[in-house]
């Protein structure tokens, strides 16, 4: 049986392999010149001509970490296109950091497929203090629920994490969204619009700039594989394995090589169990855990790797 769990293994990381030279990807906002516009890799615009008024533009104004970040500006014509590759399978995670300005207003929507021609929304609008009228206050006004409101801390940065399972096709599709550590759109949520109208695919993200209120800066994008969220090389080696998945009650740990310690966390990344294993193998009692999303981060000697279980 493990023999067969460690094909499955290697056949995820197989796809992996393939798929990153599709889309996953990591961005820092480190690697841009300042002042100059981002038009390359995964990012793409609404067609407007990839130059300064239409693409994101470097800054070095503000920056979550290191001295950079991407700024969407008050000109009323920018429509950047941060590009995910028209996933129709799998499951893909996204994160990144947003900072929005006491007083200014922030947007963007999901789009269904990228080059964008006439515009696929499937989901949003979504808006930070739509018409500067409600600061601190977004709004989500057409997803499954909508509208969808929310909070937001302006003049902080802060965390906003997007999960897709479209294991079962683009059509069964669906998504879960956090801002700030909150659950804005809860897991299983279908991923169409609020008519249930399904995407062609999760094809990207518009930001825009609609009006001169709106200034807001972004960082720290991770566009990654669902099922295998972080590991290295050293760590692929160590076959470490978690089953069942989805899990009920005993989740079963084992890798070739003494596991140090694993820690769990939920999708808003609040650390909720951490255990010493030091041995190959081990049990987790999740049958206490609520439904949802978890993410196992595990040691293994001087590697580490992150999983998700679904419970």
């Amino acid at each position: 049986m493990k023999n067969l769990l460690l094909i499955g293994i290697a056949l995820v990381f197989s796809t992996l392999s393939i798929q990153a030279q599709i889309a996953p990807f990591e961005d820092d906002m480190e690697s841009y010149t300042i002042g100059q516009p981002i038009f390359e890799e995964h990012w793409t615009d609404w067609g407007c001509g990839g130059g300064a008024g239409c693409a994101i533009m470097a800054s070095n104004t503000y920056a979550h970490d290191g001295s950079q970040s991407g700024l969407i500006p008050g000109d009323g014509t920018t429509d950047a296109v941060l590009d995910l590759g028209n996933k129709i399978f799998d499951e893909w995670f996204l994160e990144f950091w947003m900072y929005i300005p006491e007083g200014k207003e922030g947007y963007f929507n999901l789009q269904g497929e990228v080059p964008i021609d006439a515009g696929e929304w499937i989901v949003g609008n979504i808006y930070f203090n739509q018409d500067g009228l409600a600061p601190g206050t977004g709004v989500i006004d057409d997803a499954v629920g909508a509208p969808v409101n929310f909070s937001y801390p302006e003049d902080q940065w802060f965390r906003i994490v997007m999960f897709w399972n479209i294991e079962n096709g683009i059509s069964l599709a669906e998504w879960e969204m956090s801002v700030n550590n909150i659950m804005v759109i809860p897991e299983g949520t279908p991923f169409t619009k609020a008519d249930g109208t399904s995407p062609t695919s999760l094809g990207g993200i518009n930001f825009w700039s609609g009006n001169t209120k709106h200034e807001f800066y972004l960082d720290n994008f991770d566009f990654l594989d669902g099922f295998i969220i972080f590991s290295t090389e050293d760590f692929n080696s160590k076959e470490f394995v978690a089953v069942p998945n989805p899990v009920k009650d005993k989740l079963n740990l084992s890798a070739n090589e003494e596991i140090s310690s694993i820690s769990i966390t939920n999708i808003l990344g609040q650390e909720i169990h951490t255990q010493s294993i030091n041995a190959l193998n081990t049990s987790i009692d999740m049958s206490s855990f609520s439904k949802g999303t978890y993410f196992i981060n595990a040691i293994i000697g001087d590697t580490t790797g992150t999983i998700k279980i679904i419970k």
